[in-house]
């Protein structure tokens, strides 16, 4: 990397880590550092919603794709479309009127503590495998671009991030996560925009990408996307039944996501977030697509990269490496930055929900103390993990056939409380088990599926199990309880 990409990376992390430190010495109260002062206006919640949700591995795996497979994965952002009801209508009211710290305050009232203390266990499990992955995407990518040694990458960007969490709590987070996005929006749209000027702009890129298929499934048109047949790698009926599936259990019922509502001041605040999150969301990842299509072009100009063997990600690197002085450096900075912001609100929220769901102090201060504990511990352990997740396939299908499956069965557990009253708390504990080791089955050992739907499927059989272990099992807390605790 040319020096003055490198002064700006640098730079960058500098000036977060002073700026998190600096933010985080301003006076506090014990409920700023657990929910920020439930304060916050709908840009800074918004912002901070898209910064967890969007990461290096979004970057890389929507990217790589692209350039590898062509524009199907595009079909998955209908999505945020089709959530949004729901989510603006349904969740959200359901949330602002309970007003919890902890997302999984509802199963205790509707079930009993054990359940609510699986769900922590699941979100947890969930978060912590996420916020692996983001940290060792990010450090293989910028490693193959930097050169800089991907475990120093690894520690570099865990270490600043825990520095500010730690000290500053979730207003300090959430004001990072805004300084984040902006940082992570501006490279993207810098990146198309230079890619387009090096290579006969858009006409020329969308021209050879067209050649090379990676318009597909559109122009031509590609009849299997309307295929039901299961096996499919993408089809319309997958990515967009997946996604909404992925994209539910991600902004209902994920408790990294759902507490940036619970820090908006007024509800209309919290709904007017998540309408930013979703329109700059879809931007994002039509940037990002654009891109894939650019390196394809750009290895179609200079073959001899294209060296047989050379994995995508490498020549995903050789492009960005060859942007002009200044873009290559904005767009390494942006990619550090978006894991940054699912680091820092990862451990944030693991942290919440652990004191929430499993210590409920009553001291406002030990519950701090224990958060902030809590955070090291975190911060080591994703650390460690992420020098050793490079061996679980590309970085696109983890994050499907595991990631976002994992999930479906907190989805799930929300879903069976509110819509089957049949439902028991034993019924629920076992069968929120059953679906959480479905889930891991299917994700590793289920290979013939089609991508999306893993999270279908660990939707469904843990809804499943949900009820017919309702049915076997006995249980104090009856459909009656649910109806009184309702009215």
């Amino acid at each position: 990397m040319r020096t003055i990409d490198s002064i700006i990376f640098f730079a960058y992390l500098a000036g977060i880590l002073s700026l998190g430190l600096a933010v985080s010495r301003r006076k506090q109260t014990n409920e700023d550092f657990l929910l920020a002062g439930r304060s916050m206006r709908w840009l800074v919640v918004g912002s901070s919603v898209l910064a967890t949700a969007f990461s290096a591995i979004n970057f890389t795996a929507f990217t790589e794709e692209v350039f590898s497979h062509g524009l199907y994965v595009v079909m998955s952002l209908t999505a945020f479309v089709l959530v949004a009801f729901p989510i603006i209508k349904i969740i959200m009211p359901f949330y602002h009127e309970m007003r919890p710290v902890s997302a999984y305050e509802y199963l205790e009232k509707r079930f009993d503590k054990k359940t609510r203390r699986l769900a922590s266990i699941i979100f947890i499990f969930w978060r912590i495998s996420w916020m692996t992955l983001a940290l060792y995407a990010t450090a293989r990518f910028l490693s193959s671009i930097t050169g800089i040694n991907l475990y120093y990458l690894v520690l570099m960007a865990s270490v600043i991030t825990t520095a500010y969490t730690l000290t500053g709590g979730m207003r300090t987070v959430m004001w990072m996560n805004l300084v984040q996005f902006l940082m992570l929006f501006t490279s993207l749209i810098v990146g198309v925009i230079v890619a387009a000027g090096s290579l006969n702009g858009f006409s020329g890129i969308f021209s050879t990408a067209g050649s090379g298929g990676l318009i597909k499934p559109f122009l031509p048109l590609d009849p299997q996307i309307f295929s039901l047949d299961p096996t499919i790698r993408i089809s319309m009926w997958s990515a967009v039944i997946g996604t909404c599936v992925a994209f539910l259990s991600r902004y209902g019922v994920d408790q990294m996501v759902v507490q940036r509502y619970f820090t908006a001041k007024t509800l209309d605040d919290a709904k007017k977030g998540f309408v930013l999150n979703a329109v700059v969301s879809i931007i994002s990842r039509l940037c990002l697509a654009f891109l894939g299509l650019a390196i394809f072009a750009y290895i179609a100009a200079h073959p001899d990269l294209n060296v047989p063997g050379t994995k995508p990600m490498v020549l995903i690197g050789k492009f960005i490496k060859s942007l002009p002085y200044g873009a290559c450096g904005l767009l390494v900075a942006g990619l550090m930055a978006s894991t940054m912001s699912n680091i820092d609100a990862g451990m944030h929220s693991c942290s919440t929900a652990f004191t929430s769901d499993f210590s409920q102090s009553g001291n406002p201060a030990g519950q701090v103390r224990t958060m902030r504990i809590l955070t090291l511990l975190i911060s080591i352990v994703i650390t460690v993990c992420a020098c050793f997740v490079g061996n679980l396939g590309s970085i696109f299908e983890i994050a499907n056939k595991i990631i976002n499956a994992i999930g479906s069965p907190l989805l799930a557990l929300f879903i069976v409380g509110k819509y089957m009253p049949s439902c028991n708390s034993a019924g629920a504990f076992v069968g929120g088990i059953a679906g959480m080791l479905l889930s891991i089955c299917t994700s590793l050992w289920m290979n013939h599926l089609a991508l999306h739907y893993y999270a279908v499927v660990n939707l469904l059989g843990t809804i499943l199990a949900c009820m017919v272990f309702s049915m076997i099992l006995p249980s104090d807390r009856t459909a009656s309880n649910h109806r009184t605790q309702n009215e």
